[in-house]
């Protein structure tokens, strides 16, 4: 196995070994590892973050082949957190990756399929707000929210922390899913998973940027907006 100084220099070059130490540290619960959670997997695995869970009950269809980077034409009609194990494991083998394979439903309490131990964050990259609403209520004081979606050639990315922020519930109380297919771009999916990764980063670290206010990128015109939140 390849060693983690040499897999890190260039990491530890721009924020250090304590810093560096407490991604090893982190064990993040990534759910959905479509769009958005297949680029922010990869992206954390590459960081060195110490273990990510992954959950996600669905396959591999062929319009994922437009935006979710782990995939390929060969993984059609496979289970995506299989696949995506696989792949973020050939990186450089120092992630731990705990796969799950089920959807978050109010018949399928997450809480029952994760592994003993201290979760330090969670990652909604869902494509459902009932879902996202379920997935917030695992949300404890110790641990952070990081939110992101996208659509067309826009999306949002926020930080959520009990009872120190707007809960994600409050700040999408009336909107509705989407019907049918969502219309969105690579482009989009992967600046906002990007995002999304730092600001993983950030909360580990203790310095989240985002609670408490609302990234907003449109890339038709590269327009970035911040929205403070009450």
């Amino acid at each position: 196995m390849i060693g983690r100084d040499e897999v890190f220099s260039r990491h530890t070059a721009i924020w250090g070994d304590d810093k560096q130490q407490a991604l090893e540290e982190a064990t993040v619960l990534v759910a959905g590892v479509g769009g958005l959670g297949s680029f922010v997997c990869q992206t954390l695995v590459r960081s060195g973050v110490g273990c990510l869970i992954l959950v996600d009950g669905g396959i591999v269809d062929p319009p994922d082949l437009n935006r979710q980077i782990l995939y390929t034409r060969a993984d059609i009609g496979r289970f995506k957190v299989d696949i995506a194990a696989e792949r973020l494991l050939a990186i450089h083998g120092l992630t731990t990756i705990v796969p799950l394979n089920q959807r978050i439903s109010a018949d399928t309490p997450l809480q029952h399929g994760l592994p003993p131990g201290k979760i330090s964050g969670l990652v909604d990259c869902l494509d459902n707000y009932n879902s996202r609403f379920l997935l917030e209520q695992m949300l404890t004081e110790e641990m952070f929210l990081v939110h992101g979606g996208v659509q067309e050639t826009y999306g949002q990315v926020t930080t959520i922390l009990k009872n120190r922020t707007p809960s994600l519930k409050s700040l999408y109380a009336n909107i509705e899913n989407p019907e049918g297919p969502m219309a969105v771009c690579s482009q989009a999916v992967a600046s906002i998973s990007s995002l999304m990764s730092m600001e993983v980063l950030n909360n580990i670290w203790g310095l989240p940027r985002l609670n408490g206010s609302l990234l907003i990128v449109e890339l038709s015109d590269f327009t970035f907006s911040k929205i403070a939140l009450s």
